[in-house]
């Protein structure tokens, strides 16, 4: 316990500062909303007309998939480190981790997810 104490104390000093600093700009910070800063804005461009057509959502999709990916190799690195260390009980916690992101894989596969057409 004593070793994670200045990880915690770090942590919250940097929650503490970050709460102080979005409480400050709220309290005295300007506030004078015009229809110019009240309209959506999209990359500079003002909407022409409205869209006709419904957009794809693959990118989208392949984006939010690749995120969770990523948080599963992020996860199972530390985990794979460690392994010599934590023998038999790393390989279950290992596998049952997979285990428990195999089931949404096998899930969006079979949904057509990564079928690009």
């Amino acid at each position: 316990m004593p070793e994670s104490i200045p990880a915690l104390m770090m942590f919250g000093l940097a929650l503490i500062f970050g709460l102080m600093v979005i409480g400050v700009t709220f309290i005295l910070g300007p506030k004078r909303p015009t229809p110019e800063k009240l309209a959506p804005y999209e990359c500079g461009i003002e909407e022409i007309e409205p869209p006709r057509q419904r957009f794809p959502v693959k990118y989208l999709v392949t984006g939010m998939l690749f995120i969770i990916f990523d948080v599963e190799a992020a996860a199972v690195l530390p985990l794979a480190i460690l392994m010599r260390r934590l023998q038999i009980l790393g390989l279950v916690e290992l596998l049952v981790f997979t285990l428990i992101l195999a089931i949404p894989f096998i899930y969006i596969w079979r949904k057509g997810a990564f079928a690009w057409e």
